[in-house]
């Protein structure tokens, strides 16, 4: 089952007994600036789907989305909070109770259609990239994995793996190639020798041609396109973020229209080479 957005009422919840601030000890930050935009973000506490932290098998999707596993952090709190050793689920509930607990008396009131655009913008552009990808991708067998609920830092640590293997595909091409040194005076001594049939030469040259066709063609391209596809969404988390605090910043606001556009496209086009 896909996650569940937060209800409404939920919401409403949630910035009444919050003061307008992250809930992390100390920290002022506002949810919505003077702007009247929201320039933080709503955190589930035990994740909404697999692979989240603090995942807990255990409860329902209606558990999950609920208002004791959700809290509101400014967005360097909550990349900080992903760190599960620091702060499990138990550090994150006394964050959210001490931090409700002093907003009591003064109930924050936030505007009704801002509540309406939060819950929707968190959820409908990254619903449609995930529907696309698993039911319209025109390669779906060869399709190269969107994950529309992954998040920057996991992203970031996908593309490192991916240059990782790119190293290791250039170390082995520069080995095949120094391998040529003995492989190439060797066919030269059998061919003088007369020893090699037709085959025998047509074979042993196609194999010399093309040495590192597999690693070029196929190991170095798919990489590199899997890349591309993790930086392109890099860099869509990355605006998302940067704009609900710059949100004037029309620069940007175009560069991200544009990025959407394009991973649309990826989602349903990016394949690998087979």
């Amino acid at each position: 089952m896909s996650r569940l957005a937060p209800l409404t009422s939920t919401l409403r919840a949630l910035f009444a007994r919050s003061g307008n601030r992250c809930a992390f000890p100390g920290c002022t930050a506002h949810l919505i600036n003077e702007k009247n935009q929201f320039v933080a973000q709503v955190c589930h506490i035990e994740a909404a789907e697999v692979g989240g932290e603090r995942y807990n098998s255990k409860q329902s999707d209606e558990q999950r989305r609920h208002y004791d596993n959700l809290i509101l952090l400014c967005y360097p709190h909550h990349i900080e909070t992903d760190d599960t050793y620091l702060y499990p689920p138990s550090r994150l509930v006394d964050f959210k109770l001490r931090h409700e607990a002093s907003h009591t008396q003064n109930p924050f009131k936030i505007d009704e259609s801002l509540l309406f655009k939060v819950k929707h913008e968190m959820e409908e552009y990254w619903r449609k990239i995930e529907h696309a990808h698993r039911d319209r991708h025109v390669i779906s067998d060869l399709a190269i994995p969107v994950d529309a609920h992954i998040t920057y830092l996991d992203l970031v640590q996908e593309a490192y793996c991916l240059i990782e293997r790119l190293l290791q595909y250039s170390a082995a091409i520069e080995e095949a190639d120094n391998k040529l040194q003995t492989r190439i005076p060797e066919f030269i001594v059998n061919i003088n020798s007369g020893c090699l049939s037709d085959d025998d030469y047509n074979n042993r040259l196609f194999s010399l041609a093309n040495h590192n066709w597999e690693l070029l063609n196929l190991g170095m391209n798919n990489a590199l396109y899997e890349l591309r596809v993790r930086l392109v969404q890099m860099e869509i988390r990355f605006l998302e973020e940067y704009l609900k605090i710059n949100g004037t910043d029309n620069v940007s606001r175009v560069r991200l229209d544009a990025l959407k556009s394009e991973f649309e496209k990826i989602a349903t086009q990016a394949g690998y080479v087979d």
